[in-house]
């Protein structure tokens, strides 16, 4: 009897131990819009209902163990999905796939997580990458448009990484990552990709600067690609400035990617009026592919989760220009070298 009494109490004690040993989140964003996007040159402009105009829609596990004496194990999954159609990118987790350890060193993590440089971009994009017109142009056209250039202009992710962010330092957060490309045979070191930041974010004043080489593989030997940016931003209260500038430099070819953006954000009742000009150009050593982005938004607040929004925006390319205009989780790509594509959307975020 008495051992049938300590039976019962171990099982009815277990889920309650297991319960305070791990602490696991679900949290995501359904975000979705309904608007215009016209490719330019013979394209007829068409109305579509989008996902991920604001943000892309996602939903993701994370969670933490207090291990003691200040130190936590953490892990976090994140996948991307799509509101207007379902999808889910065969439900893999290629936004976020990490593990490690958190305490008061900063965080360590393995696996598949965001570079420093784009993080730090982030942070001076008035627009928090998303809606039409953010700086996601700048940052993902080597993958879009290949200007004779297979490199992004801040590479977004790494896998097979060690990710260190530092504790917050009155306001100065340090980032490093060293990503192995797992190579064999010669290169050996291609694939590899290195990168380290530094934010400030203290009051009003925000500061970023990265720097990150990629070494892509060129036949038997490397391809340095150098992705180095700065950018700053003021809160005056009522409005606030932002401005960004980045280049993105092959070694041995004549690619260089620059970048400048200049953004602001004014107060309007609750909401906010956000616009942003973005600036770019590809060196070639021949013709310069060019293009100027516009983005205007209106961000209204519904509640601390739910927010409604209006976007517009367009890219104007050069003759030799193919950039696309780009919001969070959707491309509108010319329809032809030359063409100016532009868009208009209003949606809704829900964040849970």
């Amino acid at each position: 009897m008495k051992k049938s009494l300590i039976a019962v109490a171990v099982a009815a004690a277990l889920p309650t131990i297991a319960l305070a040993q791990t602490n696991v989140t679900m949290y995501g964003i359904a975000d979705a819009g309904i608007g215009m996007q016209d490719r330019g040159g013979d394209a007829k402009s068409a109305i579509v209902v989008s996902s991920g105009l604001q943000s892309t829609s996602r939903f993701g596990i994370r969670g933490t163990e207090d291990l003691g004496g200040g130190l936590k194990a953490v892990f976090n999954f994140e996948a991307g999905m799509r509101v207007d159609d379902g999808t889910a990118a065969g439900l893999n987790f290629t936004r976020r796939s990490v593990v490690g350890f958190q305490g008061g060193f900063g965080t360590v993590v393995l696996g598949r997580d965001y570079t420093p440089g784009f993080t730090a971009g982030g942070a001076t994009d008035v627009m928090g990458y998303g809606l039409y017109g953010n700086y996601l142009g700048y940052t993902v056209v080597g993958a879009l448009n290949r200007h004779g250039s297979v490199y992004h202009g801040i590479e977004t992710r790494a896998s097979n990484a060690v990710h260190y962010m530092s504790p917050n330092m009155g306001g100065l957060t340090v980032r490093a990552m060293w990503s192995v490309g797992e190579r064999t045979a010669a290169p050996t070191r291609g694939g590899d990709i290195m990168g380290v930041s530094a934010v400030y974010a203290g009051g009003p004043l925000t500061l970023q600067g990265y720097y990150q080489q990629l070494k892509g593989i060129n036949g038997t030997g490397t391809t340095n690609n150098n992705q180095f940016g700065i950018g700053a931003g003021y809160n005056f209260g009522a409005f606030r400035l932002t401005a960004s500038y980045a280049v993105a430099d092959p070694s041995g070819d004549n690619n260089k990617h620059s970048g400048i953006s200049v953004g602001a954000g004014v107060k309007l009742g609750a909401g906010e009026v956000l616009a942003q000009v973005i600036q770019q150009k590809v060196a070639t050593g021949g013709t310069e592919p060019k293009s100027t982005t516009i983005g205007v938004a209106y961000v209204h607040p519904l509640s601390k989760r739910t927010n409604v929004y209006a976007s517009y925006g367009q890219t104007r390319n050069n003759s030799t220009g193919n950039f696309a205009l780009r919001a969070a989780d959707e491309t509108v790509a010319p329809n032809a070298v030359g063409n100016d594509p532009k868009a208009f959307s209003v949606g809704v975020r829900h964040t849970f």
